[in-house]
């Protein structure tokens, strides 16, 4: 074996294993309960990897699906989630995204379902200056026209909430897009607290971005994807 065909394996055995960590973490967080998926991009190919149609808490590493970017299965048995084609979309129209959260955050599901937006007040919900898009159609993302249309909400953004159904979260590593994701319900919490005492104070775009850059450098990444990870280890 090459010394590149090793490293490639060693790197995707290493996405493998990040991938069934970030689906404890999701569960852990309440951020899935028995829906759900998570994908990830395999190294220098047009193909990623799917969580099944399997709980996240319950899901292994042999049940790993790999997909190409047209949604054909290319490896494994198990049935691929019904909104495999969000995954494809945001794939293929996002080029540094590497890995994709489909959750169920229930604080951020109330905002998806009302006028109000989340906003950033705190300094984790900087990520989300200029609020979190919503995707209004009530229909599960199960057709390629449908993923290309979540896709175009996105935009350049790191989340967007699906009307009544939950919400995505992308990012440049596995890592990023799982904190995203407890980023996302933190912000929804805080904004929902807000609004129960007071007029909630949102940040500017100014000091979204100073807080934003001082938030997750990769030294705090790092930090922050270790304590989640020993977190569900403990369990």
């Amino acid at each position: 074996m090459s010394n590149l065909k090793s490293k490639r394996n060693e790197i995707t055995a290493q996405i493998k294993k990040n991938l069934i960590t970030a689906c404890r973490v999701l569960s852990g967080e309440g951020l899935v309960h028995g829906f759900g998926h998570m994908s990830a991009r395999l190294p220098d190919s047009d193909l990623f990897l799917l969580t099944p149609r399997i709980s996240l808490a319950l899901v292994k590493e042999k049940d790993l699906l790999v997909l190409n970017l047209k949604g054909e299965i290319v490896a494994g048995n198990s049935p691929a989630p019904f909104e495999a084609p969000l995954h494809t979309a945001i794939f293929n129209g996002r080029a540094e995204v590497r890995a994709i959260a489909r959750i169920h955050g229930r604080r951020a599901n109330i905002f998806s379902v009302t006028d109000r937006k989340i906003e950033p007040v705190h300094n984790h919900g900087s990520f989300f200056s200029g609020g979190v898009p919503v995707f209004s159609k009530r229909d599960l993302i199960s057709t390629h026209r449908l993923g290309e249309e979540v896709m175009a909400a996105l935009g350049k953004k790191p989340a967007i909430l699906l009307r009544g159904n939950g919400q995505v979260t992308v990012g440049r590593t596995i890592p990023e897009a799982v904190m995203m994701a407890i980023y996302l319900e933190e912000a929804a919490d805080m904004l929902y607290g807000a609004l129960q005492i007071g007029s909630p104070i949102p940040l500017t775009s100014e000091e979204s971005a100073r807080r934003k850059a001082e938030a997750l450098p990769p030294v705090d990444l790092e930090r922050a994807w270790n304590f989640f990870k020993q977190k569900t280890e403990k369990k």
